[in-house]
């Protein structure tokens, strides 16, 4: 009789832990809690995959990253995003101002002007737009595509508010980068960011999946690379 009851008891409890198992390998996903910026992703809050991006525009492997997903983007969107459920999310930083050797001040220049983008929920197409204008003013060129290429050296001063007029922002824009509206949240995502970075820039955490760097001479297929490795189990 005891040892019925044992076994009675040993059941129940493997059952109600396979019951816990399948309540929490069905229930619905929600990452509001994580995301830093929900304007600065793509895909749903409920998404199964979780992909977080840390960048900074004057990082130029950061650029050649983000240029592939932005010259490949319907392919990204419809087999990435939709496709195996992903939510992306970019978090923008400052890093290489106070870590970097070169482009110094073109990282919080940039930043800001990020961060006053957002603020009118024109990320992505500020993003783009500042990705397509480095590609065609410098990067195209050969310039500041490395620690060993030239270096930019001839950006205007204005450089980061005319992209933001391309793309149709206006005064609000240009007071909040003129003055420095944005420079504490910089400041302050960008010290969250070294405290949850393993690596220097870029720096990707695709699901189980983490690790930095990229190369310049890489394209697509390696950006699949990348992405396809965050989705392994």
């Amino acid at each position: 009789m005891k040892k019925a009851v044992g076994w009675i008891i040993i059941a129940g409890i493997a059952i109600a832990l396979m019951g816990l198992f399948i309540f929490n390998a069905t229930r619905p996903v929600d990452h509001s809690q994580t995301v830093w910026d929900t304007r600065s992703t793509i895909g749903n809050l409920d998404a199964k995959n979780y992909y977080i991006f840390y960048t900074d525009l004057a990082c130029p492997y950061c650029s050649v990253f983000s240029r592939e997903i932005m010259f490949h983007k319907d392919e990204f969107e419809n087999e990435y995003i939709k496709g195996k459920d992903i939510l992306y999310e970019v978090r923008v930083t400052d890093t290489l101002y106070e870590h970097g050797e070169h482009q110094i001040q073109q990282s919080r220049d940039s930043a800001e002007a990020v961060f006053c983008a957002k603020d009118e929920d024109k990320f992505w197409e500020y993003y783009y737009g500042a990705l397509q204008a480095l590609w065609d003013d410098y990067h195209s060129k050969g310039i500041g595509v490395s620690k060993m290429a030239e270096p930019i050296s001839d950006m205007p001063d204005d450089y980061w508010l005319q992209i933001g007029k391309s793309i149709g922002l206006g005064e609000k824009f240009e007071n909040c980068v003129k003055n420095h509206e944005m420079l504490d949240q910089v400041i302050k995502d960008t010290a969250k960011a070294w405290n949850q970075m393993e690596g220097g820039l870029p720096y990707f955490r695709f699901g189980n999946f983490s690790t930095s760097g990229f190369s310049d001479g890489w394209d697509w297929n390696y950006v699949k690379k990348y992405l396809d490795a965050g989705l392994k189990r």
